[in-house]
């Protein structure tokens, strides 16, 4: 099981954009819609949607009136980690830690996390792009899922309709009005305790609907770490690779 397996932190951490040496790029596009929305589309590049006629000094009014939003914007979105381009030696980030990629000549049809610190693939694998980390996230996330619902099941006498792995970008997990719970496979790119947390906390709304205090005291009871689960992603979450569709 990837979940009893402990790795060692590395050196591997990517550095993060700097959005220093680049002034702020400004692209309007213009449509038949009624207001105007302000869309970051990388750390340098804001889009601003507006009606049709609106005007430049309009457009002017309302930068300066979001002037603090955009730089805090600006900022969290520098520090997003890159997508990996799947080259030699380039960090992955797996189960919350920093392994080096290491493309060897090899048959495996799936990436050998075995070794600690590394994530072993074929050639024929890294020329898949990001589809390959992509499908090891699922895989991963599939077993870790079901590991911790049963053990949490069995320990508190729940139950639940199946488990689905999904790509949501907003939500780490959910449960469905029939008790199905759902998990992002992005969430394999976060520690245990954070896995682990998650589906506790998906676990614990098949019991309580909603976030008042009961929900928390079971989820406390459940889970004592549960707080410590969360901090990581709270810290990380907006600094995930976001990797294409």
């Amino acid at each position: 099981m990837h979940c009893t397996r402990k790795h060692g932190y590395n050196d591997a951490m990517p550095s993060t954009t700097s959005t220093d040496q680049r002034p702020l790029e400004y692209r309007i596009e213009r449509s038949n819609r009624k207001t105007i929305e302000l869309r970051f589309l990388d750390a340098n590049t804001l889009l601003i949607k507006t009606p049709m006629r609106t005007s430049q000094a309009r457009i002017n009014e309302v930068l300066q009136l979001k002037a603090a939003w955009i730089a805090k914007t600006r900022k969290l979105k520098a520090e997003v980690w890159p997508v990996p381009k799947m080259l030699d030696r380039e960090p992955i980030l797996f189960l919350g830690e920093w392994h080096r990629l290491q493309i060897i000549n090899t048959n495996g049809k799936k990436p050998d996390t075995q070794t600690p610190g590394i994530i072993k693939i074929s050639p024929a694998l890294a020329a898949k792009g990001t589809a390959t980390l992509v499908q090891l996230y699922r895989d991963t996330m599939r077993e870790l899922s079901h590991h911790y619902a049963d053990i949490y099941t069995k320990r508190w006498n729940l139950s639940h309709n199946g488990i689905r792995i999904s790509g949501a970008r907003t939500r780490w997990g959910s449960c469905g009005p029939n008790n199905s719970l759902n998990f992002s496979w992005r969430l394999a790119m976060a520690p245990l305790l954070s896995i682990e947390n998650v589906v506790a906390h998906e676990l614990a709304h098949t019991v309580y609907r909603n976030h008042r205090a009961e929900f928390w005291k079971l989820l406390k009871k459940m889970m004592p770490r549960y707080e410590e689960g969360q901090a990581w992603l709270k810290q990380n979450a907006h600094r995930l690779p976001v990797f294409p569709d």
